[in-house]
């Protein structure tokens, strides 16, 4: 399916069928980037208390600790990234540094703006997290344009009962999804690729991974030369089955 005209792109997705899921709408990162300066675009109390077994393979200890994805603006380079970079501050005033900091599961080629902040930043119903601090130096991880530093800015947190909201669409140039990553691919046939990302993880209220009805739900604009526009679904979704807040629209 054909989803750009002139790169101008706009996804909504009305995906009733999930948990906590709102519609929104977002860009494309191109211009973001070119328009915004570096900064976190947000941060969500995804986990209270709640992180599974598993997470210990990130972080160790991580098991039962609370999981806060924060999304940034640009791509981040791995090496700037350390827990001490960043401070969440709950609703009583109290501070908290994360006792680790990872780009996973977020951390295909080219998706590296996702940071889980792990460790224990409050209760959601007894005070709560409300902000997020980056007090020192995180860079990104530019190689064609200025590098930018996230160190000095914050984003209020989406608090735990408000789930999951799209914060960011792009087009995928096809060097980077035609790459194999830990999730599923599109189809051979695939000619354009948008990447959606979440505010945090999304799946099923039965934690099953999106099907059939919910790639009905995502909702691609187009805008061609002449400001006609039309709108339709993508032909499948991909970049599913890894537990992160990326979704490929082919």
């Amino acid at each position: 399916m054909n989803f750009m005209k002139k790169n101008s792109l706009c996804v909504a997705a009305a995906l009733f069928g999930l948990a906590h899921a709102s519609v929104v709408v977002a860009e494309g990162a191109q211009q973001l980037a070119a328009e915004q300066s570096a900064r976190p675009l947000s941060a969500f109390f995804g986990l209270d208390n709640n992180l599974p077994f598993g997470a210990n393979v990130l972080c160790l200890g991580a098991s039962g600790k609370d999981g806060m994805p924060v999304v940034l603006s640009h791509t981040v380079n791995p090496d700037s990234l350390k827990a001490e970079d960043f401070r969440v501050v709950r609703q009583s005033g109290a501070t908290n540094t994360p006792m680790c900091v990872t780009l996973r599961p977020a951390s295909d080629m080219d998706e590296n703006r996702t940071v889980l902040l792990i460790g224990e930043f409050g209760n959601a119903d007894d005070d709560p997290p409300v902000k997020v601090l980056i007090v020192d130096d995180v860079l990104s991880d530019a190689t064609d344009s200025p590098q930018v530093n996230f160190r000095g800015t914050q984003v209020s947190v989406i608090p735990f009962d408000a789930g999951p909201e799209i914060i960011l669409a792009e087009a995928v140039p096809k060097d980077i999804w035609s790459l194999s990553g830990r999730g599923t691919s599109c189809p051979t046939a695939t000619k354009q690729m948008v990447r959606v990302t979440w505010t945090g993880g999304v799946r099923l209220p039965n934690r099953d991974e999106l099907g059939e009805a919910q790639r009905t739900l995502y909702k691609v604009s187009l805008t061609a030369a002449d400001g006609s526009r039309s709108e339709g679904s993508p032909a499948a979704l991909a970049d599913l089955g890894d537990a992160d807040n990326n979704h490929f629209l082919c």
